[in-house]
Order: C-alpha cells, then structure tokens, then sequence
C-alpha cells in the first residue's frame, strides 16, 4: 500500500500523524517512517524536500533564536549520518526526530567552538594529550573537541557500535539510560545493559587517552 502513494501523499498523511504525536496523542507513524525512509534510504529528493518543509520549524525551535541559518546545517548533518543500515535501527518516529534533534545540539556544539576559537587556542592533539584527559574523560570528550573531533575519536576508539551509539545518546542527544531505553527499546530494551556498554565504552576512551598521553 505505502508503495503505491505518491510522496506528496505520503507527505500529506505524515504531518497528520507529526500533528497528533506533537499533541500527545496516540498515532501509528508509518506514514512519517515511510517518508524518512524514502529520503534517507532511498535518497529521493521529493521526498526529502517534504521532509525538510516539515520539519523545519521543529529544528528551528531547538536550535533557538539567532540559528536560523544552522537549520540546513542541521539536516545536512542528519543525511549524512543516517544511512540505510542506521535507518534501520529506528523503530518508530520518536527516535528518528531524537535523532534529528541530536543533531541540532551537535551543530550548536559545533557553533560554540567555532566562537569560543582563538589564535591561540591550542591543537586538538595538544588538547588530547593534556593531562586532564585522564581524569574525566566525559568533560574531555563532550566539553574540549568539537563535534567533529568528538565523532572522529569515537569512530577510531570504539569498534562496538552499541557502545558508539550509547555514547551518541547519552553525550550528543543528553540521553538519560531510562530515555535511552524508552526511545530505542528494540536496541536497548534493558536499562542495565545501557549502564554496562556506557561504562565499557568510557572505560575504553579513558585508556586510550591514557596511552596517548604516555606517547
């Protein structure tokens, strides 16, 4: 049936449904799930100017005043990160848009940075080497690289995409483990589990800042 609308149509129903969850209210989502998949699986530009014309003001009301130019940097960011394989792993619209909604606080991370940037800031290597590293890795990781950095170390530390996507959730997104657990229920089902592959994936980080700092 979802093969046979047209994207305008699929659109259309979207919103109806974006309406209804915005309110509270309960709402299947396969409309809004099929619109994101042709966008973001499919690559399909119809489909993903609706989905940019529709979300937009959303993303404008997270990044706040004075960000209006962010919102393309925003959804840039989001249709790079989201592939086919990554699609899958949403259940249901309330993860996608905290999905995208991770996104907005990353660019914003991202915008601070770049203000908070001077001529004598120091490199990121120096950054990562600094003896602070090895005390609270949460502030090194979160607080002193950009976003681009951040992702870059994470991606070259951790191998374990569970922790990799804990570590998204929980520092990009501001993802309690019970949120984690709510949002993502079909990758994260057991709150426990989430406190482990955090610990683990912090545990990781720590060494290897550790051994970096020993170089």
């Amino acid at each position: 049936m979802l093969d046979e609308l047209s994207v305008t149509e699929v659109a259309q129903r979207c919103q109806a449904e974006t309406q209804r969850y915005l309110r509270g209210e309960f709402a299947l989502d396969q409309f809004c799930m099929e619109l994101f998949r042709r966008a973001l699986v499919l690559r399909d530009e119809a489909a993903w100017t609706h989905l940019y014309e529709q979300y937009a003001d959303m993303v404008r009301h997270w990044l706040g005043t004075g960000h209006d130019a962010a919102v393309s940097v925003v959804f840039t960011r989001f249709w790079k990160a989201v592939d086919a394989a990554k699609f899958l792993r949403f259940a249901s619209l309330a993860g996608i848009l905290q999905y995208l909604k991770m996104c907005a606080r990353a660019t914003l991370l991202d915008e601070a940075r770049r203000a908070a940037m001077s001529p004598s800031e120091q490199p990121l290597d120096a950054i990562s080497r600094h003896p602070a590293a090895t005390v609270m890795v949460e502030a090194d990781v979160a607080e002193q690289l950009d976003a681009a950095a951040f992702w870059a170390e994470i991606a070259g530390i951790l191998t374990d995409e569970r922790e990799r996507t804990v570590i998204e959730l929980a520092f990009v997104a501001g993802l309690r483990p019970r949120e984690i657990c709510r949002l993502h229920a079909s990758d994260f089902p057991d709150i426990d589990e989430v406190y482990r592959l955090k610990r683990s994936a912090l545990d990781r980080l720590r060494r290897a800042l550790r051994g970096r700092d020993t170089l």
